[in-house]
């Protein structure tokens, strides 16, 4: 840009660099996901045979179940403003990526666990009831492959049993804001 002098503005494309971050590594700032996933390998290295701790574990479902609660009560099924910058280009955010992230790799190391697979499922349970219908398919989806691994990783039918009880929960339609636990019997 040019002053009132007719001289070259050399400030403007200075200013302009501060509003972007370029690094050669991801930052939980810039990348969302990124966040779920560090999360993710958290749990998935506690329940490693090395470590072997499920409460860990089930810190970091409560931790990725509040992150996306949160998420959404941010934009519930909004997708934004229209926004039209013809030389700008963002990748959308997807809930159901956001969830994979989030939850396929404990799912998958968790699967022979039955407090982390009741953990995850009341996790899907809680976020099918937000009312958001994108996160309720993931969410219903995600339990259906969390009970079909626990099929083939678990070996006592009570186990299984839990599993598959809040499972079946968690695929039940529901009104939006209903208490998805008032039901449960407590014990």
């Amino acid at each position: 840009s040019e002053t009132e002098e007719g001289a070259a503005d050399d400030e403007g494309p200075l200013e302009m660099t501060k509003a972007f971050t370029i690094g050669a590594a991801r930052t939980f700032e810039a990348d969302p996901r990124f966040g779920l996933i560090a999360l993710s390998e958290i749990a998935s290295r506690a329940l490693s045979p090395a470590v072997n701790d499920p409460g860990t574990a089930i810190a970091v479902i409560g931790a990725q179940l509040r992150l996306l609660s949160c998420w959404v009560r941010v934009d519930p099924e909004a997708t934004g403003p229209e926004v039209s910058h013809d030389r700008v280009f963002v990748a959308p955010l997807s809930l159901s990526s956001m969830l994979d992230d989030a939850f396929t790799a404990i799912s998958r190391d968790g699967a022979g666990t039955v407090e982390v697979g009741i953990r995850l499922q009341k996790s899907f349970l809680s976020l099918s009831c937000l009312g958001h219908t994108a996160l309720t398919r993931s969410a219903r989806a995600h339990s259906k492959a969390h009970l079909a691994r626990a099929e083939r990783a678990m070996s006592h039918p009570a186990d299984l049993a839990e599993i598959s009880g809040w499972a079946s929960r968690v695929q039940e339609p529901r009104s939006v804001g209903v208490d998805a636990f008032a039901e449960l019997p407590t014990g």
